[in-house]
This record gives C-alpha cells, sequence and structure tokens, in this order.
C-alpha cells in the first residue's frame, strides 16, 4: 500500500513538473526593458513575444517624444504581465526599491490582445512626474498616437468627443481642481501600484478632459513645449505662464472655445458617447469599447 502512495506520488510530482515547465520561468531581457510573467503562465515563447511587443512600444514612444529611456540613469524600465483586475484591462506605473535603489515598474493586467493603457504607462517612466495632470496629459497624448486607441479614457471613441458630452450635460470638471495627486481624480493610492477607484466616473472625466487638453496643447504649441512643461515643473509647480506664456484658465477656455467651435464634425460620436455617460456614467467607457470591434 506504501508503495502505491510513493508511486503515485511520484508521478504526480513529475506531471506538476512538468506543467510547471512550461511557464515561463526567466525574465526577458530587451534593449531597454527587464520582462517578467506574474501570472506563472506563460510559457518562454509567450513572455519573449510580449517583451519585443513591448519593446516595440518603447521605440514609438521614444521616436515620437525624441527622447531616450533614461536607463543611464535610472536602469532598465521592469514590465510585468499580470492577471486582469476586475476582468479590466489596464496597466499602472510606479516606484519599487531595490537594494536601496528606486526602479521603475510598468504593470500591465493582461497579456492577452493588444496592450492597453502600457503606452500611456511607459510614457510615465520615460518621464517620471510628480504632478498627475501633466502625467496623464502626456500619457493619455502618447497613447493616442503610438497606442491602443481602445484604452481608457477614449474607449474606442475620442477624448475631445467624451468632452464635448460633458459640456453639454454641465458635468464638466474645472482642470485647476485635478490636483498632482490621486484623491482629486476619484482615486486612491495605497502603493506598489495598488490604486483603488472611489468614483468611476469622475476618473473618466477627468482622464477625458486630461486626454483631451494635452491633444490640444500638442496640436497648438508642439511636441517641444510639452516636454519644457516637463522639464520646469520638477522644480517649479505647473509652470503654464512661463512655457505657454497664459495661465491654466487662459489655455483651458481657449481648449474649450476650439472644441466648440469644431464640435460640429463629431455630433454623431458625442451622442454615442453621451447617452453611454448618461444611462451609467461608471460603465460608459465599457460600453463604448464593445461598439468598437476589437483589434488584436
Amino acid at each position: 500500500m506504501i508503495r502505491k502512495v510513493t508511486v503515485v506520488s511520484i508521478l504526480v510530482a513529475g506531471l506538476l513538473i512538468a506543467g510547471l515547465s512550461q511557464a515561463s520561468s526567466a525574465v526577458i531581457e530587451t534593449q531597454h526593458l527587464i520582462v517578467s510573467d506574474a501570472t506563472g503562465k506563460l510559457s518562454n515563447d509567450q513572455l519573449k513575444s510580449l517583451a519585443d511587443q513591448a519593446q516595440v512600444m518603447l521605440e514609438r514612444i521614444i521616436a515620437f517624444w525624441s527622447a531616450d529611456s533614461g536607463i543611464d540613469r535610472l536602469g532598465k524600465i521592469r514590465v510585468v504581465f499580470d492577471v486582469p483586475r476586475r476582468d479590466v484591462y489596464s496597466s499602472v506605473f510606479y516606484w519599487e526599491k531595490k537594494d536601496g535603489e528606486r526602479i521603475r515598474v510598468v504593470r500591465v493586467f493582461s497579456s492577452e490582445g493588444s496592450p492597453q493603457m502600457m503606452a500611456h504607462k511607459l510614457t510615465s517612466a520615460v518621464f517620471p512626474q510628480k504632478d498627475k495632470l501633466i502625467r496623464n496629459m502626456m500619457g493619455i497624448l502618447t497613447e493616442a498616437q503610438v497606442g491602443n486607441p481602445l484604452t481608457f479614457p477614449m474607449c474606442g471613441f475620442g477624448s475631445d468627443e467624451w468632452v464635448l458630452a460633458l459640456l453639454e450635460t454641465k458635468a464638466y470638471i474645472p482642470l485647476s481642481e485635478l490636483g498632482p495627486d490621486h484623491e482629486s481624480w476619484g482615486m486612491k493610492d495605497s502603493g506598489g501600484g495598488k490604486l483603488s477607484i472611489l468614483d468611476k466616473a469622475k476618473q473618466h472625466k477627468a482622464y477625458a478632459e486630461t486626454g483631451s487638453f494635452g491633444n490640444y496643447l500638442f496640436e497648438t504649441y508642439g511636441i517641444n513645449k510639452i516636454k519644457q512643461l516637463q522639464r520646469l515643473s520638477q522644480q517649479k509647480d505647473r509652470p503654464w505662464r512661463d512655457v505657454f506664456g497664459s495661465s491654466l484658465q487662459e489655455l483651458e477656455a481657449n481648449w474649450l472655445k476650439h472644441l466648440r467651435t469644431n464640435g460640429k464634425t463629431r455630433e454623431e460620436n458625442v451622442s454615442i458617447v453621451l447617452k453611454l455617460f448618461e444611462r451609467n456614467p461608471g460603465t460608459a467607457c465599457a460600453a463604448a469599447q464593445k461598439l468598437v470591434p476589437r483589434k488584436q
């Protein structure tokens, strides 16, 4: 009887080892990234494919911003693929400490289909920024330019269209009310990349407005002005006038005027997202994504 149990145990152990051997057992390094699997389910080939995909994305970001990855100063960016949270495909950027040094980490909550928010968060890693408004302006702009249009807050439409819907329903949040931290965005940061969404509707409004505003600054003033804003904001809080010659309120007024003037061409899409937001602002993004054919 003991012998049978032993044999069975050996067979089970062998099966477990065989199963584990199929999962990725090592990190994959690219030119700028160190990529790993937190799910324990990806094969080495799958992880290699995801690492190549992330490297290509980072190269697009670097080319768009005419920047470098910062590895000489900060080391390679860690990209960690994890299971989806609340069945939502998303990514976060945060700092980790290892051996007394700060490490840039982008955690991607899914490994299937086209990445969502990866371009946004890799941009945050390339341009570390304490102010959430400036950080998201740059991240959402990058996502719209080189990333996935299905990504939050666009959700398959355009940030301009969401903002026009917010203006129509009097649900718009003045940009001055969006602080540098997470709380004014309907969120909470518990550290280590653990972000909680306390108010989904407010989060979507804030992100959509920031994305649209960032795109307006990009098209009106050019990418170098946004990079200058990023640089100066390291020493001075929100140096709008130093960079653009106008206050945030003046820039905001000009942006909203521009949106309203050109809104006629977007009426159909504005009507769609308006209905989704009125139906349930907390699920408007997910509902919008279902209306757009998913790109793999």
